[in-house]
């Protein structure tokens, strides 16, 4: 069984909002814009007040769908970890009612 990656989880919420997945970095750092495009594509507003990070924004989403959000979700590096990126694509198929 293939080892799930970052990239893998971008496509599928790029899929599942309808939009091209983002391009990837090769350090395999989630792109800001899939947030960006999820609270867009979801109406979430998070970004009403002010330009927040990507932990932030991926917590709101989570939070969005009732789903608790944890600090071992977020690195020090001010990026999303693997189990951060699975908790949104989680918050996605709910708040969509997606089956992809």
């Amino acid at each position: 069984m293939a080892q799930e990656l970052k990239v893998d989880i971008v496509w599928e919420i790029a899929a599942m909002i309808g939009i091209e997945a983002p391009h990837m970095s090769t350090g395999s750092t989630e792109p800001r814009e899939i947030f960006d495009a999820i609270d867009q594509a979801l109406g979430l507003g998070l970004q009403r007040e002010r330009r927040l990070t990507k932990p932030q924004m991926a917590r709101g989403i989570v939070e969005a769908a009732g789903f608790e959000w944890s600090s071992s979700d977020e690195s020090r590096g001010g990026t999303v970890t693997l189990d951060g990126l699975r908790r949104v694509r989680g918050a996605v198929l709910l708040l969509t009612g997606s089956t992809t």
